[in-house]
């Protein structure tokens, strides 16, 4: 359970069956899922600003909404400003959403 390599590391589902957590384990009470996609985080490896970000909230807000997101998009396309978090440049390895700067700031 505590390999750092994920190659080698037993799954959670292996986990929960493991002797150690016998007592804790409630196979009605533990839903498994499918990964989630990466590309739901596509903005967290982006250099973004803070309309981007906004932009991305309000973009998962109208997932609720299937109605208004499908207008929305109809707007968008006919307007020819589509928004995609793709636009934004990857972050270098080790580099911070924030520059020093904004990270000094009050």
């Amino acid at each position: 359970m505590l390999r750092f390599n994920p190659d080698k590391r037993i799954t959670v589902e292996q986990a929960l069956r493991n002797p150690y957590l016998a007592q804790l384990h409630c196979p009605e009470d533990e839903p498994c899922r499918a990964p989630l996609d990466p590309s739901d985080f596509e903005f967290e490896r982006r250099k973004i600003d803070i309309e981007a970000l906004r932009q991305e909230i309000f973009m998962e807000t109208l997932s609720y909404f299937p109605e208004k997101r499908a207008q929305y998009y109809a707007d968008e396309a006919r307007s020819g400003t589509v928004f995609s978090v793709l636009n934004f440049r990857l972050l270098a390895p080790g580099e911070s959403q924030y520059t020093s700067e904004e990270e000094s700031s009050p």
